[in-house]
């Protein structure tokens, strides 16, 4: 079953097959009478999947209106409060769906990034989470044979669960880990096949749950599982393609090899997997990957390394970095060891004790390596994407982001969120609800993607939406700092003192965002004079750098010192690790009517991307040749 159903009249087929290819480009799965299977009894199935549907797009036409059964489905889908109704044409409303906003899409253009469409796809988004939270607070989702996208409607979605390691040293799971990360890579190489991202993957890791729970949570149809045993030189690796909603086997082999075949396994593995659901989907065979050249002990290690920086603790990351610097004195070449290192380095900076400098030599140097290695790659236009935004070079970031975005397969999560990032740093938060939401459904269990979403949607002012998706993310695991601070400022924003209390309990045990020196943050967030003395004597604290002046900045602002919370902001934007969409938070509203801001703004060199691409975004506006204003 389809998570959206389309209900219009045949004579406006030509009008509604542009849309529901723009839902799928999105990652939507969509059903529409196309969809009937010959031989199927029509009324039976159509009801079937409006019954099911988590939203319901009802589209007005004067063809429409006048058909008893688009009417007759918009009633039951309203009923359910899944109705989305769209008009064309400035078709006449049926009285009964007068009092419901309906969004026009005369003006669309088929163009995904039109204003029009993406009100529609938030709406939809909205009704889409909303069905998600209710299905994992009750459980229903793991009962229902409807698991998210486990259906029949053409969408191949599948996730690569962490292979189990059957080795007699359990200390070489890093292997079977790596294994499994290594597969996802291949596999996002299938056209037509969304893998999900291995940070959902690997939080069933250990777990035996049923895959039709594995299936809802992930939003796949299919799971790829195995073991992997590493005795001495030999390996053998068991790999099964298993369908969520019935268990049912669809391929299963097993190899036994020398470990110096691992490069040639994964790709067999990866083929095998795209050829049998080929066979049922027809999408092809999965691209052939270039033959292997890294030495067998540089992979090793690089797998160690991997396992490490998941890690993220002090020492863990620095041991990384040493792991990853033997495997590239093994094979210089070796561009996932480069990847490793930058990443490793980039994570110090929040996690270790170094100095920034050189954690930002680490990364400008392993940066230089990728970007001459494979320059062409998806990955390379991210990094540069990254380095413009850091350098305030906005349109070449756009030009950087833009081009990763179109390369990369859809099921990278990593590419949408930097994407993201600048549309967001740019003042485009409407936009940035696209990206977000799109890296989220990549990687749906990964908390940086629901973060990132409940972010914007607040931003946006879209507060149930972010509530909803804040109760979906309760049991992802994960760094939960930044979710529980916008909670807390969505419960100040209600007037809600109790619960802002208690999420100021968890906020404030956080190391990363809690500012040193407001460790009674529970207790005085709400006594206006004592917070903002304590704030103002800890903001020049040489400790409370990055995210905390971020921290001391919403605080500030939130009790009326504009002035306190801009001198903040400035120590935030001019140190890393920051992303500049922040400044465009709805609790810094205040902030951003100040001269002072505007100054930061010019600084950044928004001013001069706004004037030259005409992009103003959600918050400024020009006035006249030489001059801007801030409007929200």
């Amino acid at each position: 079953m389809a998570d959206i159903f389309i209900s219009y009249a045949r004579h406006d087929k030509a009008r509604v097959a542009p849309l529901v290819a723009a839902l799928e480009s999105e990652g939507c799965s969509v059903w529409w009478d196309p969809e009937i299977v010959p031989g199927q009894e029509f009324d039976r199935q159509i009801a079937r999947e409006l019954d099911a549907a988590k939203a319901v797009i009802v589209v007005w036409t004067p063809a429409s209106v006048d058909s008893r059964w688009v009417r007759g489905e918009a009633r039951l889908a309203a009923a359910r409060d899944v109705l989305v109704p769209v008009r064309f044409g400035g078709a006449q409303l049926p009285i009964d769906a007068l009092a419901l906003h309906t969004t026009d899409l005369d003006d669309w253009k088929e163009d995904r990034q039109s204003p029009a469409f993406k009100s529609l796809f938030r709406a939809l988004s909205g009704l889409l989470a909303h069905a998600a939270a209710r299905a994992l607070k009750s459980g229903e989702a793991a009962a229902s044979d409807n698991a998210a996208s486990g259906n029949d409607d053409g969408s191949v979605t599948i996730a690569v669960l962490p292979f189990v390691n059957m080795s007699s040293d359990p200390e070489q799971e890093y292997f079977s880990d790596g294994l499994s990360e290594e597969l996802i890579n291949q596999l996002v190489k299938v056209k037509r096949l969304r893998v999900t991202g291995r940070t959902s993957s690997f939080v069933f890791k250990g777990k035996t749950d049923d895959l039709r729970l594995v299936g809802s949570r992930l939003g796949v149809n299919h799971v790829l599982e195995g073991s992997v045993r590493k005795a001495g030189n030999r390996l053998r690796i068991t790999a099964q393609l298993v369908k969520c909603r019935d268990g049912f086997h669809l391929w299963s082999q097993t190899y036994d090899r020398q470990l110096d075949d691992v490069f040639a396994i994964q790709d067999e593995v990866a083929a095998a997997v795209a050829e049998a659901l080929g066979v049922a989907f027809g999408f092809g065979e999965a691209a052939p990957a270039p033959a292997a050249t890294t030495p067998i002990e540089a992979y090793d290690k690089y797998l160690r390394g991997r396992a490490l920086l998941h890690q993220e603790g002090p020492a863990e990351l620095r041991r990384a970095i040493e792991i990853f610097r033997e495997a590239l004195a093994l094979d210089p070449d070796f561009v996932p060891a480069w990847h490793g290192l930058y990443t490793a380095h980039q994570h110090a900076i929040a996690y270790v004790a170094e100095s920034v400098e050189q954690a930002q030599a680490g990364m400008k140097e392993a940066a230089g390596q990728i970007l001459a290695l494979t320059p062409d790659a998806w990955w390379s236009h991210a990094l540069r994407a990254n380095q413009f935004m850091d350098q305030h070079r906005w349109a070449d970031a756009e030009a950087a982001a833009a081009a990763a975005l179109a390369a990369a397969p859809a099921s990278e999560a990593d590419v949408a969120l930097i994407y993201s990032f600048f549309v967001g740093a740019v003042g485009r938060y409407e936009e940035m609800i696209t990206y977000t939401e799109r890296a989220r459904r990549a990687d749906p269990l990964w908390l940086m993607t629901s973060t990132m979403t409940q972010w914007t949607l607040d931003a946006c002012g879209h507060l149930e939406e972010a509530d909803a998706e804040y109760e979906r993310s309760k049991d992802i695991p994960g760094d939960r700092a930044f979710v529980e601070m916008w909670a807390l400022f969505r419960a100040l924003l209600r007037g809600d003192v109790t619960a802002a209390r208690n999420l100021a309990r968890r906020y404030a045990t956080d190391q990363t965002l809690q500012p040193t020196g407001l460790e009674d943050l529970p207790e005085i967030f709400d006594q206006r004079e004592t917070m903002l003395a304590r704030l103002r004597q800890v903001q020049g604290d040489p400790a409370n750098q990055g995210y905390r002046q971020y921290a001391i900045a919403l605080w500030a602002a939130r009790h009326g010192d504009t002035a306190l919370a801009t001198a903040a902001l400035r120590r935030y934007v001019s140190h890393p690790p920051g992303h500049i969409a922040a400044i465009w938070a709805r609790s810094l509203g205040s902030v951003r009517r100040t001269p002072a801001f505007k100054e930061i703004v010019r600084d950044l060199g928004l001013i001069d991307y706004w004037r030259r691409s005409g992009k103003w975004g959600d918050f400024a506006r020009p006035l006249g040749d030489d001059d801007f204003e801030i409007i929200k």
